[in-house]
């Protein structure tokens, strides 16, 4: 007479062991990803600040008027003063431009139909990475540096 074979109803030590060792470096992936993200996000803001900036140019030239660009500083946005758009939330903003394009916390770059504007830069900082967008005021150009 035979005996039956017992079954396993459980997991055996070398899966559990399987398991965890991926879920462990899973983890670790994760976490060392992060910094990055936070390098990624700024560095896409600041794309989308000097491509906003670059916009606000070809329209000056094509409309043949001055467009300008505000940054309020305190309240964290950015854009054309009647549209101004949130930054993300714990980035910060700082800006150098011209006395006479400064208003309290909000700080302006002007572009000129010729091209040219007052000229400035916008520091993004965030999880302590910054990016620098500067607006050449002569050619008016924007770049990340």
């Amino acid at each position: 007479m035979r005996r039956p074979v017992a079954t396993s109803a459980g997991f055996s030590l070398i899966e559990t062991l399987v398991v965890l060792s991926i879920i462990a470096l899973v983890s670790a992936a994760v976490l060392s990803a992060k910094p990055k993200t936070a390098a990624a996000r700024i560095n896409a803001e600041a794309r989308s600040i000097a491509a906003s900036l670059q916009l606000a140019r070809s329209r000056a030239r094509a409309r043949n008027a001055e467009i300008v660009v505000g940054v309020d500083t305190q309240k964290g946005r950015f854009g054309i003063v009647d549209a101004m758009r949130q930054l993300p939330d714990g980035m910060e903003v700082s800006l150098t431009v011209a006395a006479t394009e400064r208003h309290g916390s909000v700080g302006a770059v002007r572009f000129y139909p010729d091209g040219r504007s007052s000229g400035g830069e916008i520091l993004l900082t965030y999880q302590g990475r910054t990016e620098r967008v500067v607006v050449n005021w002569f050619t008016g150009d924007s770049r990340i540096e």
